[in-house]
């Protein structure tokens, strides 16, 4: 190895190959792999989730946003009943023709494009039993697209209620799942109003950032800019925040991507007019760059091996210089090993019940919250009428199917971390082991069909490469599973009967309420017993190896200590140059790491 003494002059890229290099030199090939994988994978931009009151043109904003006219349903009559998650792809990667299809469950029935007002929309609610059962509605629809202005953006368009009802807003802010830009919409008829704030208000707890976009300019051609700048001062002065206030014509948006092919000059010049661009732009600014979130993730990784290896040259450096405090130590260590790998049947029973003990917890944490929902939901149905449901039966469908998916999210994540409190002490400086633990937790839940390259292609863009460096392995993933476990597909079945007990009256309604959140109940249940199974096993037998392996190590260390006190004090002072050389070249490496991390804009919004 070199010596390194000036500011270092590479790049990241560099930087990070140059410490790859020195990992596997040291034998820590696995955890450079690792890093490698993180700083290559394809990384989507993060989310924008489109929120705000009924007619205000949610979907006629997405169409322009995605360079797409006639893509969401929007028509003066029409609603959207049920999200639809539109999936933005770079030009060369995404389909030539936008792909469409509508989600019952973990069910999925590819549609034409012109269909998709059929099925999310308030008066297309009758294409929804097109299919082989009449009551099944869609509670979602998926849409894949190639637009280069916002590659690797995942843009979620909700229900609007009148009246920003909580239910649906809930559903959206499920929707987010820590997004990283709530877009809230206005229009240019008048300013913004105060439950529209108290949703910006909360959005700022849940999202990394938000916007608010007035749109139909082109109809309030005189008023919007004066609107504008009265939602950005009733902003400023209720919430205490500056957030961006742009002015859009959806309309016009359209005109300009019409007209490139015949005047891009005057294409462009339209669509800056119109809002657009400036609304992208700062979408864009606020996202994280995929390119950077992937950088970040391997030069993070990569660095925690460095700090590993730094800290065993040292211990070499300190074996050199005094052999017989060494040896002493070694010995200490090597005892102690020995003491746990004898009780280690003992260490199990304790696992076991400190697993228990965190199971309960959990249980008992849910209960409560299920108790709230069910109450919250009751509360509704007698104050709404099973009349008023009836009108929207599909928002409420989707609505409390969003609230049951984000209960089971929300709980199975708490395991995770749980998990990972109890794997972190036993394997310190091996975040990867953890990852480990985690990582069979969530695979024992997920299909095998979730497993395949479909969907690792799929699920590549949910994992946050932050998340390897938490320890929280696999917890990114758990949004796009939980749809598709079996487990999970009985509580969906139960949501849709929902809409069947809708016809028969309000207790038949209540009873349906109390029947589903039990079966979300037991459905949880069952799913943290496999990963609690799971991770228990991949614990034990991971810490037996790594006891094993931590013997090995030390019985080396303790042979290499016995050969430097037989060494000549010539032979010990070129070992210890020798380390003292090579611990430098490591600790001026992580700073280097350290110094690209500084520079790098953190990512706003991450995903979980």
């Amino acid at each position: 190895m070199e010596s390194q003494t000036q500011q270092p002059v590479r790049g990241p890229r560099e930087s990070f190959d140059r410490a790859a290099a020195i990992a596997r030199r040291y034998g820590h090939t696995d955890a450079a792999d690792v890093a490698e994988g993180l700083l290559n994978a394809k990384f989507r931009a993060g989310t924008v989730v489109v929120v705000g009151e009924i007619k205000r043109g949610k979907s006629s904003l997405v169409n322009a946003l995605v360079g797409q006219r006639d893509l969401l349903p929007v028509d003066v009559m029409t609603s959207t009943s049920a999200p639809i998650r539109v999936t933005v792809n770079p030009v060369e990667e995404g389909p030539a023709e936008p792909q469409v299809a509508v989600l019952r469950g973990s069910k999925r029935q590819a549609i034409a494009a012109s269909d998709l007002d059929k099925y999310v929309t308030i008066d297309g609610i009758a294409g929804a039993r097109a299919g082989s059962d009449d009551d099944e509605l869609a509670t979602a629809a998926a849409v894949e697209l190639a637009y280069s202005e916002l590659a690797g953006t995942l843009v979620v368009d909700t229900p609007g209620v009148g009246g920003l009802d909580e239910h649906a807003v809930h559903a959206a802010f499920n929707e987010a799942h820590h997004a990283g830009v709530l877009l809230m919409v206005c229009d240019a008829s008048t300013p913004i109003t105060k439950p529209e704030m108290d949703i910006l208000a909360e959005a700022r707890k849940e999202v990394g950032a938000a916007i608010v976009a007035v749109t139909k300019t082109d109809k309030n051609i005189r008023r919007w800019q004066s609107i504008v700048e009265d939602n950005k001062r009733l902003l400023r002065q209720h919430l205490g925040a500056e957030i961006p206030v742009i002015g859009v014509s959806s309309l016009r948006a359209m005109d300009a991507l019409e007209m490139e092919r015949v005047n891009p000059e005057k294409a462009t010049e339209i669509a800056s007019r119109s809002g657009i661009v400036a609304l992208r732009q700062h979408l864009r600014s606020l996202l994280a760059d995929p390119a950077t979130l992937g950088l970040r993730g391997g030069i993070e990784s990569i660095t925690h091996t460095l700090k590993g290896i730094h800290a065993q040259i040292e211990r070499d450096i300190a074996i050199h210089t005094s052999p017989a405090d060494g040896v002493g130590k070694l010995e200490e260590e090597r005892e102690e090993l020995e003491r746990l790998k004898e009780h280690a049947s003992e260490w199990e029973q304790l696992l076991g019940r400190d697993i228990q003990f965190m199971r309960n917890r959990i249980m008992d944490d849910l209960d409560t919250e299920i108790e709230q929902v069910r109450n919250s939901w009751i509360q509704r149905i007698n104050s709404d009428g099973v009349r008023v449901l009836r009108s929207k039966p599909q928002v409420f469908t989707s609505q409390i199917e969003a609230e049951l998916t984000d209960l089971i999210n929300k709980t199975l994540n708490t395991q995770l971390e749980e998990l990972r409190k109890l794997a972190t002490p036993l394997f310190p400086d091996q975040p990867d082991i953890v990852n480990t633990v985690i990582g069979a937790a969530v695979d024992s839940i997920t299909p095998e069909e979730v497993k395949g390259r479909e969907v690792d292609k799929k699920t590549k863009d949910l994992f946050d490469p932050s998340l390897a460096t938490m320890g929280m392995l696999g917890a990114g993933v758990l949004s796009f599973v939980i749809p598709l476990a079996p487990l999970a597909g009985a509580v969906w079945i139960g949501v849709n009967v929902g809409f069947k007990a809708l016809r028969n009256g309000k207790q038949h309604l209540i009873s349906w309420l109390r029947e589903i959140t039990q079966t979300t109940r037991v459905t949880i249940n069952r799913m943290l017993d496999t990963m609690l199974a799971a991770a228990r096993t991949e614990m034990v037998l991971r810490y037996r190896a790594y006891l094993r392996q931590r013997q090995k190590e030390v019985q080396e260390h303790i042979k290499e200590a016995h050969e430097a006190a037989r060494a000549s004090e010539a032979e010990r002072k070129e070992t210890i140059t020798r380390l003292t050389k090579n611990a430098k070249i490591v600790e001026a490496t992580i700073e280097e790491l350290n110094h690209h991390l500084a520079t790098m804009h953190a990512p706003q919004g991450e995903l979980s």
